[in-house]
């Protein structure tokens, strides 16, 4: 049975799912800016840890959480049932690249499967649920397309190597790239990741750079006063 993972004002359940809450869902959440929204969509929600985040981060938000496999889907509703967001945040069994959605959003945010390899082969589960295909990826940025607003942001952390291609998506479907977060496992790991604010308006692209860990493997002071809101223990012990 897979341990709970306590958050500093959530706890999130991760005994059905395969992916477990990991790194790059609290570097995400943490890194998501927004001007005031008021309607999010988390495409690909998981136990529902982003969701979460999102309603410490804006606390008049309301969620919408998608969510395909069913044990993730199962964590994800039994986790909003126990915060205190449980009016805000309304869970949806089901697939995002065909599910019918009766609004737009003006933040999107996903941490989504993102190695473009074919999953043939592999028997983990977490392993098949980290990988798509380049066409899914494709319509899983269409899918963003169609449901932000006009003035939204969408937020995902992706490896660094899908970068052109992810650009190559947005082109596609007339969104722009509006800053990247580049992350560094360490100063002499860099580029392990990269957050991605993507909008329907081309800016020039802000750019900057996170050093999670210390060559010691301790925890980094940027990365600690980013989560500190969100861990509940002190990572500097």
């Amino acid at each position: 049975m897979a341990q709970d993972f306590q958050f500093k004002y959530f706890t999130i359940s991760q005994n059905r799912t395969a992916l477990k809450v990991g790194t790059d869902s609290m570097l995400l959440g943490a890194l998501i800016s927004a001007n005031a929204p008021k309607y999010a969509l988390d495409l690909g929600a998981g136990t529902g840890v982003l969701s979460l985040m999102l309603c410490q981060k804006f606390p008049t938000l309301n969620v919408d959480a998608i969510e395909i496999d069913k044990g993730a889907f199962q964590d994800c509703l039994f986790n909003v049932n126990q915060s205190s967001w449980s009016e805000q945040v309304h869970a949806i069994h089901g697939d995002y690249l065909n599910y019918v959605f009766l609004r737009s959003y003006d933040l999107i945010v996903s941490n989504p499967p993102f190695y473009l390899e074919h999953a043939a082969g592999m028997k983990r589960e977490s392993e098949v649920a980290k990988h798509t295909s380049k066409e899914d990826f494709s319509m899983f940025i269409s899918v963003v397309k169609s449901l932000l607003t006009q003035d939204g942001t969408c937020w995902m952390i992706i490896p660094h190597a899908q970068l052109m291609f992810l650009k190559d998506c947005t082109k596609n479907v007339s969104l722009y790239v509006n800053e990247i977060i580049y992350i560094d496992a360490k100063e002499s790991k860099p580029n392990s990741r990269i957050v991605v604010s993507l909008s329907n308006f081309s800016t020039p692209i802000n750019t900057s750079r996170l050093v999670i860990r210390n060559e010691d493997n301790s925890y980094s002071d940027s990365y600690i006063n980013l989560t500190k809101e969100f861990h509940s223990k002190d990572l500097k012990k």
